[in-house]
């Protein structure tokens, strides 16, 4: 039957107490298998971190996401291929922009298809700020005219980016939904009208239910569609400052691996 795969982000590892991912990562690593992650996720273009990734996650039989920022379909083929040849479980895509029309987009887009579907590996293109994907209603018109583009969901970009506030109108919920609708890998973090990282839970409480509603609902329509072998994945990916709240003196407010690991836990509740 269909399976989710919950990774935890290498970036989210920098500058976490107890780990030093720039001189022992395989520590990190090993501590996120211990910790019942499935896997990680690390950008190609930091390669000492991604041959270490690799191996590791490779000789365990467990899964890694590669990422990249990308701007032209030829850089994509060299992202895919390197990517396939390290055994990746997908490569997760930025779309370099934002562009001010659609038109051009979906031209970029439509070239960066080609390469996705002749790759030796899952692409996803993943929603992100300062990328062609920053606006939300930029992107649906692009969905409009690519209704097929498989989608890395990370929606707390478009929370922060238009300073949403609670409650969540009916017309945003649909904005969100017809992403959803295209989404074949997530990306997790909890966001609010003015803070891309907030801390998960506490006074924080609504945006955590708003986000776990909405993957809930990703993950519904993603299983309605899946294979019986196919893979979802999931990855935790609460950043160092500046995503982290720091308090005057630099030190972030609140525990990062600790919540990473109750990421983990409540996403896997809401699949099961």
């Amino acid at each position: 039957m269909p399976r989710l795969l919950i990774l935890q982000s290498v970036w989210g590892m920098d500058r976490c107490s107890g780990f030093d991912v720039w001189n022992d990562l395989e520590t990190a690593l090993q501590a996120m298998v211990d910790a019942g992650f499935d896997g990680a996720g690390t950008n190609l273009v930091r390669k000492e971190r991604t041959a270490i990734t690799s191996r590791f996650m490779n000789e365990r039989g467990l899964a890694w996401e590669a990422q990249v920022l990308v701007h032209s379909a030829d850089e994509l083929d060299r992202f895919a291929d390197e990517a396939a040849s390290l055994s990746a479980h997908h490569l997760n895509v930025q779309i370099a922009g934002p562009m001010d029309r659609v038109t051009n987009a979906v031209r970029l887009v439509e070239s960066l298809e080609r390469v996705r579907e002749r790759a030796g590996l899952p692409i996803f293109y993943e929603t992100h700020r300062a990328r062609l994907t920053q606006d939300l209603p930029f992107c649906l018109r692009m969905l409009d005219a690519l209704p097929a583009i498989p989608l890395t969901a990370d929606l707390c970009h478009y929370v922060v980016a238009g300073e949403w506030d609670l409650p969540v109108d009916e017309a945003k919920h649909a904005a969100i939904a017809r992403v959803l609708r295209q989404a074949r890998a997530f990306h997790g973090r909890i966001a609010t009208a003015h803070q891309v990282q907030a801390p998960v839970g506490g006074h924080h409480r609504p945006w955590l239910d708003l986000f776990l509603g909405w993957w809930r609902q990703g993950f519904a329509q993603w299983r309605e569609q899946a294979a019986a072998d196919d893979t979802l994945s999931f990855m935790v990916e609460l950043g160092p400052p500046p995503y982290a709240v720091v308090d005057a003196g630099g030190r972030e407010l609140t525990d990062r691996w600790a919540e990473a690991r109750q990421m983990m836990a409540l996403v896997r509740g809401l699949w099961e």
